[in-house]
């Protein structure tokens, strides 16, 4: 039901013009091979394509193009020149939506600084419908007012226990916005305030326990971030860091069914206090939409093709293994 493919562009810087980038220094010449190693596996940014299930989805929006982002923590100048490929990357895919699933800033010193820089790079994204967005952890312990007047100033729609109602191709969809869970935030009931019985539903969620807390109210599917993919995943195993997810490890990365709908949790652009990545790059998620098969046994097919896409370092990223994807039941 599902296929993954990595796509190469290459390598742009996008400076903003409210903030000039400061030139980086060299590490000492013994050491460059290693850092270039590191910085690859940081900046090399993959795209997945997804064929993504949903629950409820009319026949007239299948195939639609969504493309999301998560978990930018714009703290350093190459977080920002991250962002910019990845905003130039999704233009490419040519998504008729954008997902923005929240922690923009880790705090409120790199928040202040880069604000600006930030709204300019995301106002480069082109989508034909609309670019959606929600808050995180980090941005409300950083300031969800004015992370989200900037969200607004760059063109999006910011929902904060809020939904928004869409009419594609004669049909209908809506666009669930549920706030951050660990800020104690979320408002899944008062999120679906505007849903009608029978509405199919996209979520957007940063924290992927969120689940727990709304899967009496049926969504279509659910889009999270938060984890960064678990940040060191080891093949056919995943990743050995301990949960900080009540609903699983296994909902670190990737599509995941959780009983009668599936989630899918983008593995992030940037770092946050460990600047380390193993087997885990950061990722744009592209979905085509599909409608969810009524079968609760369907398995998800291995993605079929992944190919390295090249990001700041301007190299290739070793090709990673297919997460291993496993089924949550309560």
């Amino acid at each position: 039901m599902s296929t993954a493919e990595l796509i190469d562009i290459s390598s742009t810087d996008i400076p903003s013009p409210e903030l000039e980038l400061t030139p980086r220094s060299k590490p000492p010449l013994a050491l460059r091979p290693l850092h270039r190693m590191w910085r690859r596996t940081i900046d090399n940014i993959l795209v997945s394509e997804i064929s993504l299930p949903v629950r409820g989805l009319p026949a007239a929006v299948a195939g639609l193009v969504a493309c999301q982002i998560s978990d930018f923590h714009v703290d350093r100048d190459e977080d920002l020149e991250r962002l910019g490929i990845a905003v130039e990357t999704i233009n490419q895919q040519q998504p008729d939506l954008v997902f923005l699933t929240g922690d923009y800033f880790s705090g409120p010193d790199t928040m202040h600084r880069y604000l600006g820089a930030f709204t300019d790079a995301l106002k480069g994204l082109s989508p034909q419908i609309g670019v959606y967005a929600i808050l995180g952890n980090h941005d409300h312990w950083s300031s969800a007012e004015r992370i989200t007047a900037a969200l607004k100033r760059a063109g999006a729609d910011v929902l904060a226990n809020d939904s928004r109602r869409l009419a594609l191709r004669g049909e209908k969809i809506v666009v669930v916005g549920i706030d951050d869970l660990w800020s104690r935030r979320a408002e899944p009931a008062r999120a679906f305030a505007g849903v009608k019985s029978g509405d199919c539903s996209i979520v957007l969620a940063h924290n992927p326990d969120t689940a727990l807390y709304a899967r009496h109210l049926r969504p279509g599917v659910m889009l999270s971030g938060h984890t960064h993919g678990g940040v060191v995943r080891i093949p056919y195993y995943g990743s050995p860091l301990k949960s900080i997810l009540r609903i699983g490890k296994q909902f670190y990365s990737g599509l995941n069914r959780y009983e009668d709908f599936y989630i899918y949790t983008n593995r992030g652009l940037g770092t946050f206090w460990l600047r380390i990545r193993i087997n885990c790059p950061p990722e744009v998620s592209r979905f085509t939409l599909t409608p969810l098969l009524d079968d609760a046994t369907a398995e998800i097919p291995a993605p079929k093709k992944l190919r390295a896409l090249k990001g700041i370092g301007g190299r290739r990223a070793k090709r990673p293994r297919a997460p291993r994807i496993r089924r949550k039941r309560p």
